[in-house]
């Protein structure tokens, strides 16, 4: 008579109700969450990157560096470490005196957790032009 009791008290207790509901949305928070982190690690690697080629690109200005292929090699190196798969092209007008420097970063290198695989399928392209002042 007691357990029956207790268990028809349990079942008409009301005070756990909110416990499931925030246990149910749990998975959507993680998953926005992750996709922030996602998102913000990529916009993160597109700035690193656009330093890089910006800091390449004024090396070959002010004479540190000799051509493009010294260039491609500099920024190739410097995106070794967060993104191994990039592709760096690099050119100097001999008309206009300029450098430009074109880098394609995978985003599949960039991103923390990979939840959304439309962010892994995408290349973000980054580029810089300078003039040559030497």
């Amino acid at each position: 008579m007691r357990l029956r009791k207790r268990i028809l008290g349990l079942l008409r207790d009301e005070s756990g109700t909110a416990t499931v509901e925030s246990v149910l949305w749990l998975p959507v928070f993680i998953a926005f969450f992750c996709i922030i982190a996602d998102a913000s690690f990529i916009f993160f690697g597109q700035n690193r990157a656009y330093r890089i080629v910006q800091d390449a690109n004024r090396n070959l200005s002010v004479g540190r560096l000799v051509d493009s292929i010294e260039v491609e090699t500099a920024v190739t190196a410097s995106l070794a470490d967060f993104a191994p798969n990039s592709v760096v092209q690099s050119s100097i007008d001999p008309v206009s005196g300029v450098v430009t420097t074109v880098v394609a970063l995978q985003a599949s290198d960039l991103v923390a957790t990979g939840l959304i695989t439309a962010f892994l399928e995408s290349t973000i392209t980054v580029g810089s032009s300078h003039f040559v002042e030497y």
